[in-house]
């Protein structure tokens, strides 16, 4: 497993640069950066507070890889 590079976009249509950790086609984890600073995907909750947004906003998000 290795992260890659590209974009999420959350369910609000905010798009931010991200590393994903994807395994089988499955999204393992989420790094994703903010003003330089990386918020890492722990708890739906607190994952979306860190961003200034509630859950509904974030989730579900969409992801493109760079390729």
């Amino acid at each position: 497993m290795s992260w890659k590079r590209g974009n999420v976009t959350l369910d609000d249509g905010t798009i931010y640069p991200a590393e994903l950790l994807i395994h089988d086609g499955e999204v393992w984890n989420v790094r994703i950066f903010k003003e330089n600073h990386v918020i890492e995907e722990i708890d739906a909750e607190a994952f979306a507070h860190k961003l200034g947004k509630n859950p509904e906003e974030v989730y579900p998000f969409t992801y493109e890889l760079e390729s």
